[in-house]
């Protein structure tokens, strides 16, 4: 019965893909606030569980692969950090530890021997940043396991909320600060925020959205020839399609004019970063017919969706530029998380723990009006407070993995790979960049949506299983037997 059991295979493996990009959209659309703790974070927690434990089972039932495995003890790093900071330890270690002192001191004034107590100084909120991991770890670790085509199906799908995501921000524009599609109390409300709570967090879906859809268009005008509707030899089936050359490029001219309704600064910055990086996607100059070229193309697409914005949207946008309430903030949430982050290195206070220990760093000439510090709008340095100096070098780590990942996107390291997975894994490079970039200022990997993409990029990075269930249709049907004689087959 193999022929049967290789279409029970691929019965499996279709319901995994179904079931991952769920995933992926659900995050998408419940994950775009920053504070934990909401019934919605719950929600993305409790259905990423069925997600990583099947992931788990296939990276571990697949045959060996070390970019797999080094990916899996990666990932187990990142979850050891927040459960050895749980780990309860006795006054004569916590007492002594950086940053304690205070603590310490405190129960000899009430006259109390101090207990037994975990690094993290604030532990429901490491509990709370342990439990977020869940959603990203399933969405990695499942993309991992998928074929090149279900990663390319799963980036069509992101591009496709992103775009969906577009026309609610215009809507929300249309209905006004009151418009019952805001789905967070505290938002921009005089902003298109689609299913987030923050703008730079939805302009931050937009650009790495831009890059993923110049990832599916450049490899389709590539393959292009002068006739009309015939294809160049040697292009890959899944590149072909005039229909998905005009279905990317309205995608990319939609998710441009998201970017300026959204009027996010950052936004703005790193999209027009994301254009010139997608002149690159491909590894090479694409023509389409004689004398055109796909960055001309693009060019031509980005000219056209300025001109669609039309003068209002560009003003709006303009406006943001005048004044920046958090432009001398961003400074001194700097200086005081480098103070901070200083006094409890080398074990930092714990994660989650940024808001209640930063509190005790600030000055009465820090404050300013209507400006709360939640986060430290620089990852990195909050990164390095919440957990001293292993955040910092897991982080290099990653850094190093990145960089070799991009010299084998540019490089002939897989001669054999179709032009639109190679654009699909450099776009996907760009897209952790800018994100990494982004969070220089501010804090977009603190989201679940955000961070379910970054993730996702991550998963498409790593060297995919052999296809197990998926046989060509033509061995398939040599491989089958006779009609008389399957039943006799046991």
């Amino acid at each position: 019965m193999i022929w049967g059991s290789e279409l029970t295979s691929r019965r499996w493996d279709g319901l995994f893909v179904f079931v991952a990009a769920l995933g992926l959209l659900s995050c998408l659309l419940l994950g775009g606030g920053t504070r934990q703790g909401f019934l919605s974070d719950a929600i993305l927690q409790l259905l990423s569980i069925p997600i990583l434990l099947a992931a788990l089972w296939r990276i571990l039932d697949a045959p060996p692969n070390r970019d797999r495995r080094r990916a899996l003890a990666f990932c187990a790093a990142i979850v050891a950090v927040p459960f050895i900071q749980l780990a309860p330890l006795p006054p004569a270690i916590w007492t002594r530890l950086p940053g304690r002192a205070i603590v310490a001191e405190s129960f000899q004034l009430l006259g109390r021997t101090p207990p037994w107590a975990p690094i993290s100084m604030t532990p429901e909120a490491t509990w709370l940043a342990a439990l977020s991991l869940l959603p990203p770890l399933a969405i990695f670790l499942a993309v991992a396991t998928l074929d090149r085509r279900d990663r390319r199906r799963m980036s069509y799908a992101l591009v496709g909320f992103s775009v969906v995501s577009v026309f609610l921000g215009l809507i929300q524009l249309a209905q006004g600060e009151d418009s019952p599609l805001r789905f967070y109390e505290f938002t921009n409300a005089g902003d298109a925020v689609g299913f987030f709570a923050n703008r730079n967090h939805f302009a931050a879906l937009l650009y790495s959205s831009i890059l993923l859809a110049a990832a599916a268009l450049a490899p389709r005008l590539a393959g292009l020839s002068p006739g009309a509707g015939t294809f160049r030899r040697g292009i890959d089936p899944s590149a072909r399609g005039a229909e998905s050359v005009i279905a990317a490029g309205v995608a990319l001219i939609v998710l441009i004019a998201g970017e300026v309704i959204a009027r996010s600064r950052a936004g703005i910055i790193l999209a027009a970063i994301a254009l010139a990086m997608c002149f690159v996607i491909g590894g090479e100059r694409r023509r389409i017919v004689e004398n055109i070229t796909f960055p001309r193309a693009l060019a031509a697409i980005v000219v056209l969706a300025v001109f669609l914005l039309g003068q209002a949207a560009l003003s709006r946008l303009l406006d943001r530029f005048d004044s920046d309430p958090l432009a001398d903030a961003r400074l001194v949430f700097a200086r005081n998380t480098i103070t901070a982050a200083k006094s409890v290195t080398p074990v930092g206070a714990g994660l989650g723990s940024f808001p209640s220990f930063y509190m005790t760093f600030e000055k009465p000439a820090d404050l300013q009006a209507g400006v709360y510090a939640n986060h430290a709008h620089n990852d990195f340095l909050e990164l390095w407070l919440e957990t001293g100096l292993i955040g910092p070098v897991l982080l290099c780590l990653f850094l190093v993995w990145l960089f070799r990942k991009a010299v084998d996107a540019w490089t002939a390291q897989y001669p054999d790979l179709p032009p639109v997975d190679r654009a699909l894994a450099q776009a996907s490079i760009f897209v952790i960049l800018l994100l990494l970039g982004h969070s220089l200022v501010d804090y977009p990997l603190r989201s679940g949506a955000i961070m379910a993409v970054f993730a996702f990029c991550c998963g498409v990075l790593i060297d995919p299983p052999p296809a197990s269930g998926r046989i060509p249709v033509a061995r398939r049907r040599r491989s089958a037997p006779p009609a008389s004689r399957r039943g006799q087959i046991k």
